[in-house]
């Protein structure tokens, strides 16, 4: 007949296996698609001109940090239905980046000439180039960066910032074409894929807790 320590001692076998769960995982994951959806809120997809990809917003096993992910893929072996939000939210991914793509191929098209007109208007009240450190024939997709992530304010060291705060209205106002409304709702149906797999994360972490009597984090 089993005592009550050998079962407790077999009810709690795993323990540390759920551990790596949440602490290299799940929470780190939750506190990653919290602050990606600060960045959602203000229709900023971290849009990079260089690479033409979004630069902070990731699918969910690119969102671990590379020693973490043996414990991401062990977690969804764990906890199969798990997977499956997983796989819904990556596929929002997919419809945002593809998104992202026909609105830059939209907006750079004749975007050069949209900047051109205000530049020399700049350079001609006696102002420096404003690209600092970005060759002139970049320019422009430096400012239709800016237009895709739906920048408000420069931080006060970015060299262009006085003359994105002198034009932004001007400039922004191109985000009104039809593509940038399907790149809205793909914003959208990503910020709501990433509160629904939050929410999850923090149940199932929950009940993990409770099942095997371990903190939420770790106690130093």
């Amino acid at each position: 007949m089993q005592t009550e320590e050998h079962k407790t001692r077999r009810q709690r076998k795993g323990t540390e296996r759920v551990k790596a769960w949440i602490y290299s995982v799940m929470n780190p994951l939750m506190e990653d698609l919290l602050a990606e959806n600060k960045l959602l809120a203000k229709q900023d997809i971290t849009w990079r001109y260089q690479t033409t990809e979004m630069e902070f917003i990731r699918e969910t096993r690119g969102r671990v940090s590379p020693l973490a992910r043996p414990n991401y893929d062990d977690l969804l072996r764990g906890l199969p239905s798990l997977k499956q939000e997983m796989k819904r939210r990556d596929e929002k991914i997919g419809v945002l980046f593809k998104s992202a793509s026909q609105c830059w191929k939209d907006l750079i098209g004749h975007f050069h000439h949209q900047v051109e007109s205000p530049l020399t208007q700049w350079r001609a009240e006696g102002n420096p180039y404003p690209g600092g450190g970005t060759p002139e024939k970049e320019f422009s997709l430096l400012i239709a960066e800016h237009v895709i992530n739906n920048v408000e304010e420069l931080p006060a060291y970015y060299t262009s910032r006085p003359f994105w705060t002198r034009f932004r209205d001007f400039f922004l106002s191109f985000r009104s074409v039809p593509s940038f409304s399907q790149l809205n709702q793909a914003i959208s149906e990503l910020k709501k894929a990433n509160e629904t797999l939050i929410e999850i994360l923090d149940q199932t972490r929950s009940q993990l807790c409770e099942e095997y009597d371990i903190p939420a984090a770790p106690i130093s």
